[in-house]
């Protein structure tokens, strides 16, 4: 049976204590929310977000590879990839 979330008055929401054990999420960790046909589904970053500090400018030629870096960074940190 899913669990029944509740929207605060300021738009939050509290995941229940046996997801977050389950899955490991602690007080101020980040996570995405993705809507897809079903609904939205909430993803874990492969790695905290302060990890990919100068990743993109390091990888990429910001003036011709912008748009693909950040696309690449993105999918890498939410699993995508094949890395």
């Amino acid at each position: 049976m899913p669990d029944v979330l509740t929207v605060s008055a300021k738009g939050q929401i509290t995941l229940p204590s046996d997801l977050r054990l389950d899955f490991g999420l602690n007080e101020g960790d980040k996570v995405f929310a993705e809507k897809m046909d079903i609904g939205y589904v909430i993803k874990r970053p492969k790695k905290g977000l302060l990890e990919y500090a100068g990743f993109i400018k390091d990888t990429y030629d910001p003036e011709k590879d912008l748009a693909f870096a950040i696309d690449a960074a993105a999918a890498h940190i939410l699993g995508e990839d094949e890395c």
